[in-house]
């Protein structure tokens, strides 16, 4: 049994194959499940000029057997009308793998059709690689080889520098870029925080400040409610309300500055220690004297009945401690 190459391992338009699926192809073909034919450029109809017996991996190439080839298709062929030989492969059939389908023969006319039954068979997409066999050539002698001058290959050495500097200017350039965007990225994240800090600590200002009003209004008021009370006891009278009022706060921001200070507390004690200024029932009274002896002055050449109601007049006035019209007022009613 005669084989002749017909693939070899390697990189084609529809894909690669390597030595590995060489071997697979070759151990996967089995005539009884599916019998590759031989066909002319590879036409999907028609009579098959053979077919595929057996199939075998010598290395990278794969080696086919035929069977039942028609004397005038082998005359055909051995005449040179049909030099290239090209196979059609299946990626997977029906999930045995890589497969032979078909191996053609480039250059003859177009065949006969073929039956509808055996297409239909064959439907699957199948990729198509072309194979020449190589002539055999006689062996190359050292004149035969392409010699190339120096200068030739310093310019191309020199190509491939000028391609490496390109790419490392390339990989500079977009390492460069992803710099910047990683920084912008940054800028943007560190701006939106910012701006968030800067809200929250505006919300705190604004709590901070109404707080401070509230405890400086707390802080007025208990300042009068004690200077009320000093004036009520007589310790102060009501012309010294603004001043004190204007010292307890002046010591108040003194404190501020040293929360240990008892300066505040001290200027309290110091005002309720003092001795009580005047009462408000000596100021009444001395008040009433002076409106007596004015209205007493008032009745000094009045006639004995006048200044019998005078008298009786100055007696409720005292007595009750009231003014000396609102006394003869009394009387009167």
């Amino acid at each position: 049994m005669k084989f002749y190459e017909v693939f070899k391992a390697g990189v084609y338009p529809q894909g690669k194959f390597t030595k590995k699926e060489i071997a697979e192809i070759a151990k996967n073909y089995d005539p009884k499940f599916c019998e590759a034919p031989i066909t002319i450029d590879h036409q999907q109809s028609g009579p098959a000029f053979g077919w595929v017996d057996s199939v075998k991996a010598d290395g990278e190439k794969l080696k086919v057997a035929f069977k039942d080839v028609p004397q005038e298709f082998e005359q055909a062929v051995n005449d040179g009308k049909y030099k290239k030989v090209s196979v059609e492969l299946y990626r997977n059939l029906e999930g045995k793998g890589a497969y032979l389908k078909a191996v053609s023969f480039l250059g003859a006319a177009t065949p006969q059709v073929k039956g509808l039954e055996q297409i239909k068979f064959m439907e699957s997409e199948s990729d198509t690689y072309e194979f020449e066999e190589e002539e055999k050539k006689p062996e190359e002698t050292t004149e035969d080889v392409e010699q190339f001058s120096q200068e030739e290959i310093d310019g191309l050495k020199k190509q491939v520098e000028d391609l490496e500097s390109q790419l490392a200017k390339f990989k500079e350039t977009n390492k460069k870029t992803e710099t910047i965007k990683s920084l912008k990225e940054k800028i943007s994240a560190l701006t939106s925080e910012v701006a968030t800090f800067k809200e929250k600590a505006e919300g705190k200002e604004a709590i901070e400040q109404e707080l401070n009003n509230i405890k400086t209004a707390i802080k007025n008021r208990e300042f009068n409610e004690f200077i009320d009370k000093q004036i009520d006891k007589g310790t102060l009278i009501p012309a010294n309300k603004d001043v004190v009022l204007s010292v307890l706060k002046e010591l108040d921001n003194i404190k501020k500055f040293g929360e240990e200070s008892q300066i505040v507390n001290d200027f309290k004690s110091f005002i309720e220690s003092l001795p009580n200024q005047i009462t408000y029932k000596e100021i009444a009274t001395k008040q009433a004297q002076a409106d007596n002896t004015k209205e007493v002055e008032q009745f000094a050449n009045a006639d004995e009945e006048s200044l019998e109601i005078f008298k009786e007049a100055k007696a409720l006035a005292q007595k009750e401690n009231i003014g000396f019209k609102d006394a003869l007022l009394k009387l009167n009613i």
